[in-house]
């Protein structure tokens, strides 16, 4: 066999590999190593690729495809520091738990090491963020090349599925020629794979006991499209308040048991003795909420489909690797706790608190004003995707009575990616971004994937000049004089030109008023710039927990 052949074959039976293990989608920055697979993936008539010239947007990119299509998409890019691009999505892909496949393409061993041009040490460059990593031979032709693809494949498998689930780096040298055979086609359907399947039981007798005290929440945070219906089930059998992150898509159902605001009621000053807690799935936004269950006694039961807990933000008394709706099910009780009082409390505050920011929304003009007018511009057929920051914990606090379905980027939590994120999304789910100027500023360059390829969504930019939410940390009192330069950050830049530049449509908005009255576009890619001030912001923010805290003070 010649290099040629061996090449083909093995680049066709990679390809048809990650096609019969679920990769549907992949995105490719364009370079000259990477033309083997580059090639092998363009011809399968199974896969679609996207070309993305940014390497580092186009791994966000793809966590949005993998966040809107529920399957693993894999990226692919040339040799040399085009593959440290990646870095930041992997990060964020391997806190998340998202089944991102990372190709590098690498010079072959005779060119490493030796001074030749784009090749930097790739094996194992992403040990810290990966779940699993596995450096290529050259194609050689033998047999033994094509069973370390399948041995390797069905390995890296777990980690694509199941409570495994995470990011995994092949790191695949290739010797020139580079141009497979385009006549061996028949090569990209030959599978030779097996499936994992993941089955995990409990016992419930551990925590029988604990289930029949009085004083019981369960909190929900991002359940990364798990079902969650038993979740509501037991809660509305066994009387037990919901705290649902906006994340865990709970608060689209208008579940009575459900409670949004409390975030704003913990910041207000509620601290409630609690019996136990069962927590489920990923930490939650709120950091007040995180402080609350740091310090509580409450015998803390974790619930996630995943093998590595995340103890943050203090370790469970007990955890379980299981589903939400499978451990829920499994709790059938021989008799209920009278919690009628208990889960009218919350109820009560519930409601009370929602007519209070509801008010104070109508009588805002700051940036919770803008949230809230966009959540109910949403319907139950838009997605939301919502950059970290204040974005987010504006969300957080003001989701009720919609049906939107929300996300984000809150594994690593950075801003780095958000706008490629997004526009990944798009591709398969009718998305808004809402999005702050800074983080829209970092991730600008995504926004070309949606000009090249038509991609249609909305962008809502919160533009405070600056960092909005350094406003709210000790920094702004305790080191005023230093503040502006160091935290504001102001940048002074014209999105509009960003739309021209990318072919969004674009208009401001300097009163709610206008804003409210506003339709937004489902039939191009619209940019609505919000003008907003930091220092106002941050005072209406006050008088909103300053009334909230009032509340607490007459209900408690």
């Amino acid at each position: 066999m010649n290099h040629n052949e061996a090449l083909t074959k093995q680049v066709y039976t990679f390809a048809s590999e990650l096609n019969a293990y679920g990769v549907r989608e992949v995105v490719i920055s364009p370079g000259s190593r990477s033309t083997p697979l580059a090639i092998a993936f363009e011809a399968h008539p199974n896969i679609k690729t996207w070309i993305h010239p940014d390497e580092r947007s186009a791994a966000f990119f793809a966590l949005g495809l993998i966040k809107g299509s529920e399957r693993p998409v894999a990226i692919l890019c040339t040799s040399g520091t085009a593959a440290a691009n990646y870095t930041p999505a992997i990060a964020e892909s391997q806190i998340s738990r998202i089944p991102l496949i990372v190709l590098t393409s690498d010079r072959p061993h005779e060119l490493r090491s030796v001074g030749a041009p784009q090749a930097i040490n790739q094996v194992n460059m992403f040990e810290n963020y990966v779940n699993f990593q596995f450096d290529m031979p050259v194609a050689d032709g033998s047999e033994q090349m094509l069973d370390t693809i399948y041995y390797q494949m069905q390995i890296a498998s777990q980690y694509l599925y199941g409570p495994h689930r995470g990011p995994i780096h092949f790191n695949l040298p290739f010797r020139e020629p580079l141009t497979p055979d385009l006549e061996k086609v028949e090569w990209l359907t030959s599978y030779h794979k097996t499936l994992p399947h993941y089955q995990k039981n409990i016992n419930v007798q551990d925590i029988r006991d604990i289930l029949k005290q009085p004083k019981g929440l369960i909190i929900v945070g991002d359940m990364q499209h798990q079902a969650v219906d038993q979740i509501l089930t037991y809660a509305t059998i066994h009387d037990l308040p919901i705290l649902a992150d906006p994340l865990s898509q709970l608060r689209k159902y208008n579940h009575p048991n459900v409670i949004t605001t409390y975030d704003l009621l913990y910041r207000a000053g509620l601290d409630l003795d609690v019996d136990f807690i069962i927590r489920v799935g990923k930490p939650v936004i709120s950091k007040k909420l995180n402080q609350w269950l740091k310090r509580t006694n409450a015998f803390q039961i974790l619930v996630q489909n995943n093998d590595k807990i995340d103890v943050f933000p203090t370790p469970p008394s007990i955890s379980y690797e299981i589903s939400a709706n499978d451990f829920f099910r499994n709790l059938v009780e021989e008799s209920t706790v009278n919690r009628k009082s208990w889960i009218e409390m919350w109820q009560t505050l519930e409601t009370q608190s929602r007519a209070m920011i509801t008010k104070h929304a109508e009588q805002a003009s700051d940036e919770a004003a803008y949230v809230n007018a966009l959540i109910h511009k949403l319907t139950k057929d838009d997605a939301l995707f919502v950059s970290n920051s204040m974005p987010v914990r504006d969300v957080d606090n003001l989701l009720f009575d919609s049906e939107v379905e929300v996300y984000a980027n809150r594994g690593a939590n950075g801003i780095d990616g958000v706008v490629s994120t997004a526009v990944g999304m798009a591709v398969h789910k009718n998305i808004t971004l809402l999005i702050g100027d800074l983080a829209f500023y970092h991730d600008m360059n995504g926004l070309l994937m949606a000009k090249l390829n038509n991609i249609h969504l909305n962008i809502v930019l919160l533009n405070n000049d600056g960092g909005g939410i350094f406003s709210y940390l000790p920094q702004k009192s305790s080191a005023d004089a230093y503040f502006e330069r160091l935290f504001g950050t102001p940048t002074g830049l014209n999105f509009e030109y960003t739309a021209l530049l990318y072919d969004f449509t674009f208009k401001r908005f300097n009163t709610i008023t206008d804003f409210s009255q506003e339709k937004l576009s489902h039939m191009s890619s619209h940019i609505y710039e919000i003008m907003t001030d930091r220092q106002d912001n941050l005072e209406q923010h006050q008088i909103l927990y300053k009334k909230l805290s009032d509340i607490l003070n007459v209900t408690l």
